[in-house]
């Protein structure tokens, strides 16, 4: 079948795809695009994240808005500059280099893992500011734990198929992911 003739793939069925079957858009969809745009994802989903955290905070009258808007763009920065070093630490320890893989090839498949931590957060964030809920909790640790998976396959790829370290890697991902995020809002920054 000629390359011209197959259908293309629309854009909402991607998004689609990409929350039911992440590792399948990033290797097939997202390969072109350049790293550093990538991370507008991983950024805006981390500042959406923070800042639900910070109105969640000021509701309870533990913080003022100053502090939810610097909380705001910690979480930008958890999101860029934190995103980038974790996967960079995961592409050291697995010696990804050895299998041809890119550092920013590795850069944008983590980041591009936190869309659905995008979706959650942006929903999270509208019922927040509809019905006056605290939802950094339910919608955040949602969308952060369903992201696991894309690192997961990325992490499988750099270690050559190593199932049982993609796991254990992906879990410590995780886990400083969601502990940064934990002790922030315990120090209510």
């Amino acid at each position: 079948m000629n390359p011209q003739s197959q259908p293309r793939q629309s854009q909402l069925r991607t998004v689609l795809t990409m929350i039911a079957n992440p590792g399948e858009v990033i290797k097939n969809q997202m390969i072109k695009v350049p790293w550093p745009y990538t991370m507008l994802i991983s950024g805006l989903a981390f500042t959406l994240l923070f800042l639900q955290t910070g109105i969640d905070l000021f509701r309870a009258g533990t913080i003022g808005v100053d502090r939810v808007i610097l909380i705001a763009i910690i979480g930008l920065l958890f999101g860029t500059v934190g995103v980038v070093l974790l996967a960079m630490l995961t592409y050291l320890v697995v010696q990804a280099g050895k299998r041809d893989l890119t550092p920013g090839g590795v850069i944008a498949n983590f980041a591009l893992g936190y869309t659905v931590t995008l979706v959650y957060s942006l929903c999270g964030l509208l019922f927040s500011l509809a019905f006056h809920w605290n939802t950094a909790v339910a919608f955040g640790i949602t969308g952060v734990l369903w992201s696991l998976r894309p690192p997961l396959f990325t992490i499988k790829q750099m270690s050559g198929d190593a199932t049982a370290l993609s796991v254990v890697l992906t879990t410590l991902c995780g886990a400083i992911m969601l502990f940064g995020w934990g002790l922030l809002g315990r120090l209510g920054l």
